[in-house]
């Protein structure tokens, strides 16, 4: 051990740049398409600037910041997103665990039948799935006409033209896109348990229930780990779905952090007050979900 170590040191010591040459290409591209335009849009919150100015306009400090606390909407804005990725995130860790032990419980046979066809909404656009669902909670498109069978109309459920229903919708379209995504990732993590450990427990007795919270979920903890920060900050960075469905209304009722500060960018021309907001919501991703993610990382190590 102790030999392998020393010659690992001497090829440090002759300058093996071999492994910096690999990466400085996928360096470079970070550099250019994430690092550089994370650091010039903090820059720009701390101006005064419009969209498309030539020249950077006044700095005024944190003001962007301090506005932030007193923008009703703003506020508003990070409490639907807040809201909106709970919701989702809990249907999807629910609806997803529930369909990937279903498909881990079918014949070979109908499990290659159904895994293509559950991957298709994966292959949609998420500005179309938010047409197609506007479309389906249109009062004239097929969500009323079934639920008029039961005898629900408009009064009991407004869909999307009621502040009260309409995040709920927009919710429910982003379960259809992502379950999908859950079921895979969470049916490979499934396959990945030894049969060993179903074995031992059936022939203790245990029933399907303490099977599942007592082997399958502490064994699959550091996949839900995984797709929870995945589909976290997605949630929290949520835009297209919104915006094609609801458009962020009615009355700021579906309006998204992402949404707000897109207008004040290129609707209402304030760049750095946008820019402000998108710190402020990146700021809220991390805390929400990088540290849970970098204390999870560091337990599993030690």
């Amino acid at each position: 051990m102790k030999k392998k170590q020393k010659i690992f040191y001497l090829s440090l010591e002759k300058g093996d740049l071999l492994p910096m040459l690999l990466m400085a290409p996928t360096i470079l591209i970070m550099m250019v398409v994430m690092i550089f335009p994370l650091l010039y849009g903090l820059y720009l919150s701390f101006f005064k600037v419009g969209f498309g100015g030539a020249t950077v306009g006044d700095f005024i400090g944190v003001q962007n910041y301090i506005r932030f606390f007193s923008d009703t909407t703003a506020q508003k804005t990070i409490v639907n997103t807040l809201f909106f990725s709970v919701g989702a995130i809990a249907g999807d860790m629910l609806l997803g665990t529930i369909g990937a032990v279903l498909l881990n419980k079918m014949s070979r046979a109908l499990g290659n039948i159904c895994r293509p066809l559950m991957t298709i909404p994966l292959l949609v656009s998420p500005l179309i799935v938010g047409l197609i669902w506007r479309y389906i909670y249109d009062p004239s498109g097929i969500l009323y006409w079934l639920l008029g069978h039961v005898g629900i109309g408009m009064e009991q459920f407004p869909g999307t033209s009621s502040s009260a229903t309409a995040l709920l919708c927009c919710i429910i379209a982003q379960w259809w896109e992502v379950v999908p995504f859950y079921i895979i990732v969470l049916t490979a993590g499934l396959l990945a348990i030894p049969e060993d450990y179903y074995e031992a427990a059936y022939v203790d007795g245990a029933g399907p229930l303490r099977i599942f919270f007592r082997i399958t979920l502490p064994l699959m903890k550091n996949v839900y780990m995984t797709v929870l920060v995945v589909s976290g900050v997605d949630t929290l960075k949520i835009f297209d779905i919104i915006y094609a469905l609801t458009s962020g209304g009615p009355n700021n009722s579906t309006m998204s952090i992402s949404m707000y500060a897109y207008n004040q960018a290129f609707v209402i021309s304030d760049m750095g007050y946008a820019m402000a907001l998108s710190v402020i919501a990146m700021v809220v991703s991390f805390l929400v979900f990088g540290i849970p993610f970098l204390y999870n990382n560091r337990k599993s190590i030690t």
